[in-house]
């Protein structure tokens, strides 16, 4: 049997699976990302998971290795072109040289949010979609843009990274160094902000399981977080104008409770109708995703 490695690697895990050329994934293993160690340090985590995936794939054949990464990543060279400090030291890091050093396979690199875009169009939310635009809403926002049978990545890598249009200019610091970011209002860590604002003991969680019951206090601080949300997505569909929004990220998992004000919220800013939808693939997408960019890769 083919199969390929597939590997996510963020902030606070590196997650890798075996991927056959249907899509189908063993269960993932995953590691914990020494980010704050340095690049070596999180190479290291990287080639070590690699390795036990080699010893799970057993008689199957391995063609090759896809990653997805955090970072503004040159597909090119399989380089991190820019990384903000959630990972210091990460910019720079040559991912594709230094893993092909150490491996007899191809490796291909992908931005992470890009990487589960992929994985949304060839097995998820976007699977027949003519454009959509991926809006992960986690440690902080990332986007990825699906045109026409492929994720767009920008001269630099930097296409469609919404979470830094800036939203307000006396908002708070943003780790990417600007102030008032999309991500500082309306990630997953500012809604963990705004929960422990209501309460010191809420959870984001708790915070929407108590919006869904009929907390006033917890209504009136969701209600302000949908604004904000609606106002930055309005933004995605007037700049982009996709086919359709996909949500995604941790905060995505209280989407039915919400998205029925969330939606209202756009009818009343948006000129045209916004058609949003819920990631399907959860935590599987940028794994699958980074092993359909490796089958797509015509970089080498």
């Amino acid at each position: 049997m083919k199969r390929w490695i597939g590997l996510d690697i963020g902030g606070t895990e590196i997650k890798g699976a075996l991927v056959d050329t249907d899509g189908n994934m063993t269960e993932p293993l995953a590691v914990t990302t020494p980010a704050l160690e340095g690049r070596d340090r999180i190479m290291e985590a990287t080639v070590g998971l690699i390795r036990s995936l080699e010893q799970q794939a057993g008689e199957s054949e391995i063609c090759g290795i896809g990653i997805g990464t955090a970072g503004r990543v040159d597909r090119s060279t399989g380089s991190i072109v820019y990384a903000t400090d959630n990972m210091p030291g990460w910019t720079g890091t040559e991912i594709k040289k230094e893993i092909e050093k150490q491996f007899p396979y191809r490796v291909s690199v992908e931005n992470d949010v890009n990487a589960a875009a992929w994985g949304e169009a060839w097995l998820g939310a976007g699977e027949g979609v003519h454009s959509f635009m991926l809006v992960a809403l986690g440690t902080g926002i990332g986007g990825a843009f699906f045109y026409e049978g492929s994720v767009l990545p920008g001269m630099r890598g930097g296409f469609a990274e919404i979470g830094h249009l800036i939203v307000d200019k006396d908002g708070g610091s943003c780790t990417c160094g600007q102030r008032g970011c999309w991500e500082t209002q309306c990630s997953g860590t500012a809604l963990s902000r705004i929960a422990k604002s209501v309460n010191p003991e809420w959870s984001s969680r708790y915070l929407v399981q108590a919006y869904e019951e009929g907390n006033k206090e917890a209504t009136d601080a969701m209600n302000d977080y949908l604004s904000d949300l609606a106002r930055g997505l309005t933004s995605v569909q007037q700049a982009y104008d996709p086919e359709v929004i996909i949500l995604g990220g941790g905060v995505s998992d209280g989407y039915q409770k919400w998205s029925k004000a969330l939606n209202e919220k756009l009818q009343e800013l948006c000129v045209l109708p916004v058609r949003l939808a819920k990631a399907e693939l959860g935590n599987r997408a940028g794994i699958i995703g980074a092993v359909k960019w490796a089958l797509t890769d015509q970089t080498t």
